[in-house]
């Protein structure tokens, strides 16, 4: 789908000659028309305008850019939540190619390691992205990328935060649960006696993965960790999800949904899903969604199958289609997957597996 190599839009080298440079910059641009951002090259000649003006500011231009790029990265996780990701791309591409050249014209290596911290996460945005569009070999390399930029940072909380996504990331694109479980460890490793939130995503992963494995014991341990961990943290809206420095407590709830569904008593799991479905605002729908398909998972363990799938489906069709991510349809496929394989015929599972374009069921979980 995107015909875009790893090198081609982050760029390989840092410190090439001024050919080299312009001569990839130029590629990049081509690279950003091929993705859709419209008048890349149209917007080019703005750019010395804009630089001429800051550097005339008062003070040091250079103090001012790693935290001006901390907050493009912030806003871009803020849209990540609410925006459809064939529209968010572009974007995020055009301001990692802005990025690059801002980094291969740092003053110094403390600058351009201080530039790591927005590219590694801008990195990982772009591979949350492109594995929502469901281009899972472009999501791993973009991860590699991602967590290779977080290291060279120095930033412990985001190589913790990174890795924490991956193994999250991983799980809703149906990679082996063994692997997800490898990523989470490796973060909370990481993270070591840190007390923050970065390595919460990571635990939400090991605890989601421990549930589709049937380790209830373990996953509710570790739900119970998270709990109290978060109790220490101040308070963050919920679209402060994917910040580094804060996890809100939709989060928590939702993660709490998910484990028992998978792996709890019916009641148990409804009241967390009807806790975590009342904290998410209006506008945050794919998540609103995915609460609604939990419901539905835990209405088929009841064996009420046909209002399961009602459910389902209504929760799948409210989305506009750009907002049917893979994660979306991966927590669809989740509703399928628990319908016992006597009930398969049932009319309205047929009718649900065909509206929603979803193959036959072949296992459980998150062993696609």
């Amino acid at each position: 789908m995107f015909e875009v190599d790893l090198d081609d839009l982050f760029g390989s080298a840092l410190d090439g000659q001024d050919a080299d440079v312009d001569r990839q910059r130029r590629h990049l641009l081509s690279c950003l028309s091929a993705l859709g951002v419209e008048g890349a090259v149209r917007m080019e000649p703005l750019e010395p305008i804009r630089e001429a003006l800051v550097s005339v500011l008062p003070g040091d231009p250079h103090a001012r850019i790693v935290q001006d790029w901390e907050e493009i990265a912030f806003e871009h996780g803020h849209a990540f939540l609410t925006t459809a990701p064939s529209l968010l791309l572009p974007d995020l591409a055009a301001d990692l190619v802005a990025l690059q050249d801002v980094m291969q014209r740092a003053r110094d290596d403390e600058q351009r390691r201080r530039l790591c911290g927005p590219a590694g996460k801008l990195s990982a945005l772009v591979a949350m992205t492109v594995a929502t569009l469901g281009q899972p070999r472009q999501a791993r390399d973009w991860w590699r990328a991602a967590r290779h930029t977080a290291d060279a940072s120095g930033d412990r909380d985001l190589r913790v935060w990174v890795r924490g996504y991956e193994a999250m990331n991983a799980l809703y694109n149906g990679r082996p649960l063994a692997a997800v479980l490898r990523l989470a460890d490796d973060a909370i490793a990481i993270a070591g006696g840190a007390s923050g939130a970065a390595v919460l995503e990571a635990m939400a992963s090991r605890a989601q993965t421990l549930a589709l494995l049937g380790h209830a014991e373990d996953a509710e341990k570790t739900i119970a960790a998270m709990h109290m961990r978060f109790e220490g943290l101040p308070g963050a809206s919920p679209d402060e999800r994917l910040s580094t420095s804060a996890w809100p407590k939709t989060a928590l709830q939702h993660t709490t949904a998910f484990t028992f569904t998978h792996c709890g008593p019916a009641a148990r799991a409804e009241r967390a899903q009807a806790d975590a479905l009342a904290l998410y605002p209006p506008g945050m729908r794919r998540q609103r969604a995915q609460i609604a398909l939990l419901q539905a998972v835990t209405q088929v363990r009841r064996g009420d199958i046909d209002t399961a799938v009602d459910i389902a489906g209504r929760a799948v069709s409210s989305l506009d289609p750009g907002q049917r991510t893979t994660t979306i349809r991966r927590g669809a496929r989740m509703v399928l997957d628990a319908v016992p394989e006597v009930e398969l015929s049932r009319p309205a599972v047929r009718d649900y597996r065909a509206a929603l374009a979803l193959p036959s069921a072949s296992g459980a979980g998150a062993k696609e």
